[in-house]
């Protein structure tokens, strides 16, 4: 009770503490990169909407910008609307022409803005504390429009215009746009809402009607509305009429900087490594409009409460106090809330992304750490009692399946077994002193042990001077088969090194005798409650055994069992056929040379 107590503690104290990150928003820049990567993957660009950039191709034959009359837009300008059939319906300049310059480029930019009724141009706030006085006299400071810049007179009386200012998020990303800012008791329009209007004769419904920002949500990557970043719209490619004028016919034309040294790009959420110029930007809102792709970010108190559901849905998992299960309830509610979140972007909400997931997978990793110190002594103790008596596979085995692991019985399993005997042992142990024998023969079962843990198996017991391994239990072991082989050839060599050592000393030669056979068996604690050991049984280990006793030293003997798996595999020489205890038929073994890939 105490510790379910403290678990649950702990868990409302990480809750209240995500809860508050969210609402205060301590980690929405991540937030922010989720949304972007979850909701931002574009489309098909509109086919309504062209942008000829004054690019690089336009600046090299044209001049630097900063060296530009007006004379250039007031071409590009009479050149589009020369025909009133051909004309674009729209022609919107992402170019501030806001103060007198020269009278003839002046009036040759206006004439030209004149011949129809459909250039936008741009305007551009500028924002501040302003000080304004009140009607007794006192001063009030208030954050607003301070300055605003519009096209200049001769022009403004044949155009409208709205204001091109793309705002950044906390990042320097550009998320969201402004549609209407108010000013002087009424609103100033966005130039993207602008075009809108002069399109479709009114503005957007939710502009007017609607908050004043909106989130973008990007059709269009760079270059997407221009063309390619090598064969777009160049301005100089249309005045020079490498592209004729008649393929804007009744679309919206859109004329913008499309060159980094005139520093009008942003790097937006739909790619943040290559920047977007503000053209495009503006092309990508004003697609949203048009399209009525309208998405709303839901309110504060609607996330916290998907923050919080998620934070209960984990908790679920860990009421049944069983890990697997905790992880599939964790693992479901973060997959079908990733998948709600695309659902309801597509109907037009922004669900929060990066806090809910971080609140399930918070609580998660908590229970997690707070199971793993609640069992840690536990799983010392079963470390301690069992790791001399068995090998650290199975004590691992044991810890990880807890009080059901030390509980009787078995289970069918497929595994590799070797047996492996010292081949002249008994004889030599006639000859020499007792501590000589347990020496020696000490040597042979350390080279064995090494060679089984070594290729994953397990050392299951030592009967005399011969060892018994398996393969593929406790735990699963790719290739195990192959691995047993490996294992009583290493052994057969290691053997090899020991017996001139030995024949040195005591004047008698000795070997290890290997059989290895593989097929089902039972596997697990076998015994009573009092005394158990994990070993397998059944009639695969004991062809096994029987093997080894066909096997002289320095060999690997092998059933056909095996050979039939891995014969592609290892080089052989067939013994002939032999009879075997367990086995009704002859049947043919065989004695491993090497292993092919070794």
């Amino acid at each position: 009770m105490k510790n379910k107590t403290g678990s649950l503690l702990v868990t409302v104290i990480l809750a209240i503490t995500i809860l508050l990150s969210q609402y205060f928003g301590l980690f929405q820049r991540i937030e922010y990169q989720l949304q972007d990567s979850r909701y931002q993957t574009g489309g098909l660009v509109s086919p309504e909407i062209y942008v000829i950039g004054i690019d690089e191709e336009t600046l090299m034959e044209y001049g630097a910008w900063q060296n530009w009359g007006r004379e250039k837009m007031a071409e590009m300008i009479a050149l589009l609307n020369a025909d009133e059939m051909t004309a674009p319906a729209v022609i919107g300049v992402d170019v501030g022409y806001f103060g007198a310059s020269d009278p003839e480029d002046d009036q040759a930019l206006a004439e030209a803005a004149s011949i129809l009724d459909n250039v936008v141009m741009t305007s551009y706030a500028t924002f501040g504390t302003k000080i304004e006085e009140q009607p007794d006299g006192s001063f009030t400071t208030s954050e607003g429009v301070q300055t605003y810049e519009i096209p200049y007179d001769a022009l403004a009386e044949h155009v409208t215009w709205g204001f091109s200012n793309v705002p950044m998020d906390e990042d320097g990303i550009v998320r969201h746009s402004m549609y209407k800012i108010p000013m002087d008791g009424d609103y100033i329009y966005s130039f993207a809402a602008e075009v809108y209007r002069k399109y479709m004769g009114n503005l957007p419904y939710r502009v007017e009607h609607g908050e004043s920002t909106g989130y973008i949500p990007f059709t269009g990557y760079p270059y997407d509305y221009y063309g390619t970043a090598t064969a777009g719209i160049s301005f100089s490619r249309v005045l020079n009429g490498e592209i004729p004028t008649e393929a804007f016919t009744g679309t919206i034309v859109l004329i913008g900087p499309y060159s980094a040294g005139m520093m009008d790009s942003y790097y937006t959420a739909i790619q943040h490594d290559v920047a977007m110029y503000g053209v495009e930007v503006h092309a990508n809102i004003l697609q949203a409009l048009l399209e009525e792709n309208e998405k709303v970010e839901v309110a504060m108190s609607t996330a916290l409460l998907i923050s919080a559901t998620m934070i209960a849905f984990a908790l679920i998992g860990w009421m049944t106090k069983k890990v697997v299960l905790a992880v599939t309830v964790t693992i479901l509610a973060v997959g079908s809330y990733w998948f709600a979140t695309g659902i309801a972007y597509e109907n037009g909400y922004i669900l929060p992304v990066f806090y809910p997931v971080l609140a399930a997978v918070t609580v998660f990793v908590s229970q997690v750490a707070i199971q793993y110190v609640t069992e840690s002594r536990a799983k010392k103790h079963i470390q301690n009692v069992f790791g001399r008596y068995v090998s650290d596979s199975v004590v691992s085995s044991i810890v990880k399946g807890g009080e059901d692991a030390l509980k009787l019985g078995g289970q069918k399993k497929d595994i590799a077994v070797l047996f492996v005997d010292v081949r002249g042992f008994t004889p030599l142990s006639e000859g020499l002193d007792p501590t000589e024998v347990v020496e020696i023969l000490n040597k042979y079962l350390e080279r064995t042990t090494k060679a089984v843990f070594d290729h994953g198996g397990t050392v299951d017991k030592f009967i005399g001077d011969a060892t018994m391994a398996l393969f593929n239990a406790p735990l699963d072991l790719d290739d195990y088969v192959l691995n047993a082989v490996r294992t009583g050839l290493e052994m057969a060599a290691a053997s090899n090194e020991l017996a001139s050592e030995i024949e040195a000393k005591s004047g008698r030669k000795v070997g290890l005798g290997i059989g290895i056979n593989c097929g089902e068996a039972v596997v697990g604690n076998i015994g009573t409650s009092k005394r158990m050991e994990y070993t397998a049984i059944g009639n695969t280990v004991n062809i096994a055994a029987r093997l080894e006793g066909k096997a002289k030293a320095g060999e690997v003997i092998i059933s056909p069992y095996v050979y039939e798996r891995i014969k592609d595999r290892i080089e052989v020489t067939s013994i002939g056929f032999q009879t075997l205890k367990g086995i009704s038929e002859p049947v043919e073994l065989y004695r491993v040379e090497r292993v092919l890939e070794d």
